[in-house]
């Protein structure tokens, strides 16, 4: 893969500069270059989809609570807290999408809604979940689907499942896998690319461990909460190669 055709994907948009999974940190990580944004999605309790990553908001569930209660919490907190509906009308036209399914059950209103308002080359979904990645693929076959792994606190049959995760690809139907930086090693990277599997990597933030990765040619793209750097560190690269390649034409033969 050409460093060109690598994915710089936003964790959250640009959370060094505004609160993750938000609007503003979204158009910020648009303005840094980033070529795509991730973000997390829950359900309220009046059935209502919600970019956010975690289970609890001060300390209650979010799925216990309807969406005004979530939204007057954040609004009390600071911040705005987007359905998935205003993220997906703010970001159409702007950038594409990596979303992560952080629970069951909801899996084919989510495709439906993505599919509404994106082509399928525009968007990708991931999951931890397999069968949530299954359900979609049965249903929207064109979508792209992102199998994570990374769940270090996880028994320890899953936690090898993750260094050899083809069989889990598999039952997932996935597209690509989305591994955590740390599973990088006993051949892991090797396995991947045998596979014939996209490889992203998350979530990179470390300068050295970010130039590695772009300069390999087995990961696709690099998932990171400073898209700062990382477009700016490939920028160098490619320059790099660039003039390389013109100094190697000038050369007499």
């Amino acid at each position: 893969m050409d460093i060109t055709d690598k994915l710089i994907i936003a964790h959250r948009g640009a959370p060094g500069y505004a609160k993750e999974n938000t609007i503003e940190s979204f158009e910020k990580a648009v303005a840094l270059g980033a070529d795509m944004i991730e973000f997390d999605v829950r359900k309220t309790k009046d059935n209502v989809l919600i970019v956010y990553h975690d289970r609890l908001i001060q300390g209650k569930p979010i799925n216990e609570l309807v969406y005004e209660e979530v939204k007057q919490i954040a609004g009390n907190q600071g911040f705005h807290l987007p359905t998935v509906e205003e993220v997906l009308r703010w970001s159409m036209g702007k950038i594409r999408l990596d979303v992560e399914l952080k629970e069951e059950g909801y899996e084919k209103e989510l495709g439906e809604l993505l599919s509404g308002h994106f082509k399928e080359d525009q968007f990708v979904i991931s999951s931890f979940n397999e069968f949530s990645l299954k359900i979609i693929k049965d249903n929207y076959p064109c979508i792209q689907v992102g199998l994570l792994l990374g769940k270090f606190k996880a028994p320890l049959w899953t936690r090898i499942s993750e260094f050899f995760p083809m069989e889990r690809c598999q039952k997932a139907k996935a597209d690509f896998l989305v591994a955590h930086f740390r599973l990088l090693k006993f051949g892991f990277l090797e396995r991947a690319r045998r596979s014939g599997k996209s490889l992203f990597v998350w979530t990179v933030n470390d300068e050295e461990m970010i130039r590695k990765l772009l300069e390999d040619k087995r990961v696709s793209a690099i998932i990171t909460d400073q898209p700062d750097l990382a477009v700016s560190l490939k920028e160098k690269i490619a320059s790099k190669r660039i003039r390389e390649i013109q100094k190697n034409q000038l050369r007499p033969s």
